[in-house]
């Protein structure tokens, strides 16, 4: 797998371009709990250099996802969780954009809801919390699901390992920890970037918007889960540096742009 410099270069992009033109993400997540989650997943996707995120989010936060930033494009769905009665105008959102998070503060989430989203997406998902479960027993296409330790043993009690899984449904497992583990058919790589300080909840969110960014700027699957985790940790150390054991999953989304530039 190539290194992080050479796909930095890949991501380099032409003078006269438009707006759209350099990545559309979508998010679908959020809750009455979990404002957060799908703002910071959003600004990471924007801070990596996609040209527009929208997300998509329960009507009853929507103004509340909407004030994290004047940046953000919110629609809602009409009910508190994720139901059915949001498939549609999530499926309305994110079949024009190039790829979209699903899973970020969702909190409890129709499992069926969740199901036909992933069953109709056209586009590449990345797949995260409360959406693993009920996805991994659905029909998906190119997918990145990006677990931590808790999350990752629930695919592995249903299909014996990461590994099994991964063969099987050819998809991409980023498991989150230490040092994240990117599980790719045939393939294991281990992350080097990172810090303790990334405990911190919110960091999980960020890689979601990191990696999908990157998928929305042309990068494969295996490319955006390498460098995605590779960004993610550099400016978690970055803002180690500055705040300690007190930075935040905030202070490292305005890190990103500039552990790329580096």
């Amino acid at each position: 797998m190539e290194e992080p410099e050479k796909l930095l270069k890949k991501l380099s992009r032409p003078e006269k371009t438009h707006k759209g033109q350099n990545g559309r993400v979508g998010v679908i997540g959020g809750s009455e709990k979990y404002t957060g989650a799908p703002a910071i997943s959003a600004k990471s996707a924007l801070r990596t250099g996609s040209d527009l995120v929208e997300i998509v989010t329960s009507e009853h936060v929507k103004n509340v996802v909407a004030g994290y930033s004047e940046n953000l494009i919110v629609n809602s769905y009409p009910s508190g969780n994720l139901g059915l009665s949001g498939v549609e105008p999530a499926i309305e959102v994110i079949q024009n954009l190039d790829v979209s998070v699903l899973g970020p503060g969702l909190g409890s989430p129709d499992e069926e809801a969740v199901r036909r989203i992933v069953g109709r997406a056209e586009k590449p998902l990345v797949i995260d919390a409360d959406a693993i479960e009920p996805a991994i027993n659905s029909d998906f296409g190119d997918a990145i699901f990006t677990p931590h330790k808790s999350e990752a043993e629930i695919i592995e009690e249903k299909f014996g390992s990461i590994e099994s899984f991964v063969d099987e449904k050819e998809a991409l497992v980023v498991v989150k920890g230490n040092k994240d583990k990117i599980y790719a058919p045939g393939m294991v790589y281990e992350n080097i970037t990172g810090c303790s300080a990334m405990t911190v909840g919110g960091t999980g969110d960020m890689l979601t918007g990191v990696i999908a960014s990157l998928i929305s700027q042309d990068l494969n699957l295996k490319e955006a889960a390498r460098l995605g985790c590779w960004i993610n940790g550099k400016a978690g150390e970055k803002a180690f540096e500055k705040y300690g054991k007190g930075a935040l999953a905030t202070d490292m989304v305005d890190e990103i742009a500039i552990s790329m530039q580096e």
